[in-house]
Formats: C-alpha cells, structure tokens, sequence
C-alpha cells in the first residue's frame, strides 16, 4: 500500500487516473478513503484522484502528536506536495467537508475548487452532536465495533461494501477517532466562509433535511458556490447513488476548467438542464423550496 512520511508519521494515500484535473478526496472520521471506491472508479476515466486516509484511520498510522484541523490540512498539504499536484479541486464528504472547508482558507492557493458532499462548516444539530459524542465515548472503551458497524451499515448499499467499509474502519485507531470526532463537534469556519474565493460545488440528498439547511447556509456565505440536491436521495451519496454524484462533478469541473464558459448565462442553462434529466435539483427549482 502506498504510504508517504509525512510529519511524523506515514500516511495511506491512493492515486486513480492520470489524466485530467486532480481531484482530492477526504473522508469523515470512523471511515477512511474506501467510502470513495465508486467515485474513485468513476471519475479516473478522465480526473487523477487522490484519496488520503486520515491519520490513525484506515491504513494511516496514527503518529505520536494529537489530531487537530491544522494537522490534517497540513498532512494533505504534504500529500499534494510529495505527487508533485501544485493545484487540485479537493472534495469532503459529511463531517470530511471541515478539512475540506479549512484547506480553501488557509491554503488558497493550493486548490481551484471545494466540492463538498453532505457537507457542513458547523456541526450544531443535536441528533449529529449526539452521535459524535456517543462515538467518542465508545472510542474511550476501545469498542470500535460500536461505531464501524452502523456506519458501514447506513453507507453501504451492499453486502460486499458493507465488509469493505467495515474492514477498514476496524483498521482505525481508537484515540484517532476520539480526536477527530472532537475536531469536528468543536470546528466551526461559518464566520470565515465569506474569505474562501474558489468556487464551491454543495452536493446534498433531497430527503436530508439537516444537511440541506447547513448547504443552504454556506450558499449564502460563500462568494462563488452552486448548490444542487440529488431527488430521492439522502445522506449516503459517495454509495448510494455515485453516478450521480460523479455526473454533477464532472459537469461541474468541466465548466470551471474553461473559463470563458463558466459564467455564461447559455452555458448555465444547459448545465441546469442536463443535470434535471439525471434527477438533480438546482437550488431554484420549486421542488426544492
């Protein structure tokens, strides 16, 4: 497995594709980049992807110094450095978008896009507060099963994805959860979105409510961001329906790589229009208010 000595420790990274824009992949705590597999497969035809385990999960080792934000922007940092990627798009999934979030503002320069799926600058919600700390008690009695399993259960649309997201998650260290659980339940960058200047694609599910209210937040904050929501579908997107995912990043990649077509009105309406054949709401659509 390709590993990278990076501050301190070795870090799992994995590169599909050579061709194309570099797209960046960050998963949420308790998984690791497997949550990614169908993307991966899908977006290799013609984008080089980069999927990083986060310290201490998946086949990342945990190092010696305590998870925070900065480090795991920092570790990415390093990743980009090391396959010589000067500038990518980066992509977040679920609480995974905070990385994502704080790598455009701290490192602006490194990325020409946010991509965030289910993605969030706050965790304030109680259900998902609840579920956060309920993880970090059970990572304090090592009872790893605890968390992977319902997580596994509610990504995968499959048996076989369910033993692969299990299998990875029960590789991940139980102080790495605990410290990027809590990363997460204390960040917050609301107040700073307005000082990310690339563009940013919101992906959400139609039926989820909480997370469509976070992606409505951030729309109005950030200076350059479409807002989009797959029908009939809910918080799972990297596995429950990735082709649609990857047809809405893909679109939305397209635009941004020529710029003379991105912000033409004529250019919007056909995107607008290809992307309700495949199911997918713009945020102007009545289904969607």
């Amino acid at each position: 497995m390709p590993h990278f000595h990076v501050n301190g420790t070795h870090i799992h990274y994995h590169v599909d594709g050579d061709d194309g824009p570099a797209v960046v992949l960050i998963h949420p705590p308790f998984l690791g980049g497997r949550i990614y597999n169908y993307v991966r497969n899908n977006l290799a035809n013609d984008h080089r992807l980069v999927t990083i385990d986060v310290r201490g999960h998946g086949h990342s080792e945990p190092g010696n110094v305590k998870l925070t934000m900065p480090l795991i922007v920092e570790d990415i940092k390093q990743v980009m450095d090391n396959l010589e990627i000067d500038e990518a798009y980066i992509c977040g999934y679920s609480m995974g978008s905070m990385p994502v979030l704080e790598s455009l503002i701290t490192h602006p320069d490194r990325f020409k896009g946010g991509i965030l799926l289910s993605g969030t600058s706050e965790v304030r919600d109680r259900r998902n507060r609840r579920i956060m700390k309920a993880a970090d008690l059970s990572s304090r009695l090592k009872a790893k099963e605890a968390i992977v399993v319902p997580l596994a259960m509610g990504n995968a649309d499959s048996r076989t994805t369910f033993h692969v997201l299990h299998k990875e998650g029960m590789a991940g260290n139980n102080v790495s959860f605990r410290e990027y659980a809590n990363v997460c339940l204390n960040y917050s960058c609301k107040s700073r979105l307005r000082a990310i200047a690339s563009p940013m694609l919101l992906l959400c599910g139609e039926k989820d409510e909480t997370f469509i209210k976070y992606a409505r937040e951030m729309d109005e904050l950030l200076a350059v961001s479409e807002l989009y929501a797959i029908k009939g579908a809910d918080h799972q997107l990297p596995t429950h329906v990735p082709d649609k995912v990857c047809f809405t990043i893909r679109q939305w990649i397209a635009k941004h790589e020529d710029r003379e077509l991105a912000d033409t009105y004529a250019e919007r309406e056909e995107l607008n229009l290809a992307l309700t054949e495949q199911g997918i709401i713009t945020e102007n659509d009545l289904a969607w208010r």
